[in-house]
């Protein structure tokens, strides 16, 4: 998985940024978690520096992903724009 998506990177990174993002954090979330749980179980040399890399690396995934929600939000380009009808006829 991981493989995959570092291939699909420079695609992903043309795209505008939409809520959707957030979908990414959960997926690497499970994949560090389950790295870092191996790490934990079997101590290969130097299992704790790569676990603090490991987190270290999905804070800054997910505080990017949060400071550009707050962008978004603030820009007003978060939320679809109210949509205003028309009256139709016969209405009041």
């Amino acid at each position: 998985m991981v493989i995959a998506q570092l291939r699909l990177l420079p695609a992903y990174l043309r795209l505008s940024f939409m809520p959707s993002f957030w979908a990414f954090t959960f997926a690497w979330s499970a994949v560090a978690f389950a790295g870092m749980f191996w790490l934990g179980v079997t101590h290969p040399s130097g299992w704790r520096a790569e676990s603090y890399v490991t987190l270290a690396l999905l804070s800054v995934f997910i505080g990017a992903i949060a400071v550009r929600t707050v962008v978004a939000l603030i820009r007003g380009q978060l939320l679809p724009s109210a949509i205003a009808t028309m009256p139709t006829e016969g209405s009041p």
